[in-house]
């Protein structure tokens, strides 16, 4: 090997050799800031089963003083689970209809988060709920207006007609088919299983008190209700007196957490919570129902 080729083989190797080092001097940098930003970048939310289950079951409920959420802890349910601690977490309805009706005592009144967290304590959903207010149309017991012969308005306060619906009763169409039209639907689920924020409206095999109401008024009458419990109890229909309860008329129970729709003889059909189904129960006067109603409200 001549003299000049032994020089290039040298010059060889050190540009090499710094090239190597080069490169551990670059990559060093990168990984410790690598390493640091994982350390400060926020861990990512776990997909779990519970939030995979559209249908999931509470088996536990506290309230977070912190910020005066109410916690859900939830479970996966069994196929065709229902009942009054199965929610469906697709609808905001289904989280904002459990909590109104399960409201804690010791809840602050004021707009409430409602949080569902899986046993490992990851979030599946939420949803914000504020105070429950009266509606303003009242007639109360020394001034039935409406129940001496004054028109209502329709369709009623709270609601509007669905111009793609063809109800079983129209709007012109005298109150006795109205009457008939809504209790034939409310008849038609009896039996209907309760999971909190299922409609059947959309085809979904259980309901909830709300969400009974919205559909049976819909296919009725072509009214389009909310299916939230306490935009019910805020802004649909008319207030009338208990004494001047006609069948039809929404019945509602302890400041909006129930309602259901009256049937004449003392009776209602409602989404029942205790019965896990639509059911027609008792709301005599001294039934237990009869003695927690807090108010009626008239829609024809």
């Amino acid at each position: 090997m001549s003299e000049l080729q032994r020089f290039q083989r040298r010059a060889t190797m050190a540009f090499a050799l710094c090239l190597y080092a080069s490169s551990l001097a670059l990559c060093a940098p990168h990984a410790s800031a690598a390493t640091t930003a994982a350390q400060v970048r926020p861990a990512q939310p776990q997909v779990t089963s519970a939030a995979a289950a559209h249908i999931v079951h509470v088996v536990a409920t506290r309230v977070d003083p912190a910020d005066n959420s109410l916690v859900l802890i939830v479970t996966r349910t069994a196929a065709g689970e229902h009942g009054d601690g199965a929610i469906d977490i697709r609808h905001r309805a289904g989280l904002a209809n459990y909590a109104h009706a399960h409201r804690p005592k010791d809840a602050n009144p004021a707009t409430m988060r409602i949080v569902a967290v899986d046993q490992d304590g990851h979030i599946v959903a939420f949803a914000n709920v504020g105070q429950p207010r009266r509606v303003a149309a009242d007639v109360d017991d020394e001034s039935a207006e409406l129940s001496l012969g004054q028109s209502l308005p329709l369709p009623p306060p709270g609601t509007e007609l669905d111009p793609q619906r063809q109800p079983i009763a129209s709007l012109s169409a005298p109150d006795e088919v109205k009457t008939s039209a809504v209790i034939g639907a409310a008849e038609s689920l009896i039996g209907k299983p309760l999971v909190w924020g299922a409609s059947p409206e959309a085809g979904e095999r259980g309901c909830d008190p709300a969400t009974f109401v919205a559909y049976v008024y819909h296919h009725a009458l072509g009214y389009i209700l909310p299916d939230d419990l306490m935009q019910l109890w805020d802004t649909v229909g008319v207030s009338v007196p208990v004494w001047d309860l006609h069948p039809g008329d929404l019945v509602f129970f302890d400041s909006g957490s129930v309602v259901g729709i009256y049937c004449g003889d003392d009776q209602m059909i409602a989404c029942d919570a205790q019965l896990g189904a639509v059911a027609r129960v008792s709301i005599g006067p001294q039934s237990n129902w009869g003695k927690r109603i807090a108010d009626v409200r008239r829609l024809y």
